[in-house]
């Protein structure tokens, strides 16, 4: 089994050194000796990686993970770990301490933000999203940008199976109206529940203030989730394919809660969020800044886009 290791307060600062054997390498492998810090490339197959999560007293746990390993196992390594009490609402949050984006915990049912011991939360949320239960920890920690303040942070996220418990509630009539013309004898709670057990994602439509790229005006735009990605209308609440303009590709993204929007991204509400990526490793340019007019349509929007990205 994975044994947990003892936490190395020097191994993410270690440089990488230089092999002095470098004949002994085989082709596939750099003559370059690398500590398993942040931003060094894809994980190698087999290869046994060092995975830090911190808890919420501040404590770093070091655990010795392959690339394979999912979030779920390593919160059941970590439960057993901890001792702490066998629950699913036990959650792998990813953290980046250098966006200014978070997801409010008091809304979301998680736990404050990690913050080091004597040392009080930061009053600026970072960015923040719970990891699906199958996602590589090592694939996501290697995509980290280097020298970047990112981490894991183990906690409980009590919202985390919403979607599969209370399902009519977060797809409103209003926005899944679409779909519920084109099926006129279903009920509302039975459509969203054929969708579910399908694995895809409903239609869903409705106002979202954008925030124009390189600019701090906001503006209001009638957003259209298909199946072929993100779209909004250029003319009011048109649905002509004439007037949608594609506007994110949700398979190549994360998507993250915003905290504090209106301080620091002069957000219309409180109830933003964003839509980062893959490729913007670090700082806000890149990122498509949203932001709905109330905590269930964001919620809607939310459950939306992770069905949309993982069925």
């Amino acid at each position: 089994s994975r044994q947990l290791l003892e936490e190395e307060p020097r191994a993410s600062s270690l440089p990488s050194i230089p092999n002095p054997f470098p004949e002994l390498c085989s082709p596939s492998n750099s003559p370059i000796l690398s500590s398993p810090a942040l931003g060094q490339g894809p994980p190698r197959e087999g290869a046994s990686h060092v995975v830090k999560v911190f808890g919420e007293d501040g404590a770093c746990r070091s655990l010795e993970a392959s690339a394979g390993t999912t979030a779920r196992q390593l919160c059941e390594m970590l439960v057993r770990r901890t001792r702490a009490l066998q629950d699913h609402s036990w959650a792998l949050v990813e953290l980046h301490q250098h966006l200014a984006l978070g997801e409010p915990p008091a809304r979301r049912g998680m736990a404050r933000h990690w913050a080091p011991p004597g040392h009080p939360a930061e009053p600026c949320s970072p960015a923040e999203r719970c990891l699906e239960d199958h996602e590589s920890v090592v694939e996501v920690q290697s995509s980290w940008p280097p020298g970047a303040d990112s981490r894991f942070v183990f906690r409980k996220n009590f919202a985390k199976y919403e979607l599969f418990k209370s399902n009519a509630s977060l797809f409103p009539e209003v926005m899944v109206s679409s779909c519920l013309e084109a099926n006129k004898s279903m009920a509302h709670s039975e459509l969203i529940q054929n969708f579910l057990n399908s694995g895809s994602c409903p239609e869903v439509q409705g106002f979202l203030q954008l925030r124009e790229a390189g600019r701090k005006v906001w503006k209001r735009f009638y957003f259209s989730l298909r199946r072929s990605g993100l779209y909004y209308s250029t003319k009011g609440t048109s649905k002509d394919p004439r007037h949608l303009q594609y506007f994110a590709d949700l398979t190549e993204s994360n998507i993250y809660y915003v905290t504090q929007g209106k301080k620091h991204y002069g957000t219309p509400t409180e109830f933003g969020f964003c839509i980062k990526p893959y490729k913007v490793r670090s700082g806000v340019k890149g990122l498509k800044l949203l932001c709905s007019e109330d905590e269930q349509s964001r919620s809607c929007w939310m459950a939306a886009f992770r069905l949309f990205k993982v069925g």
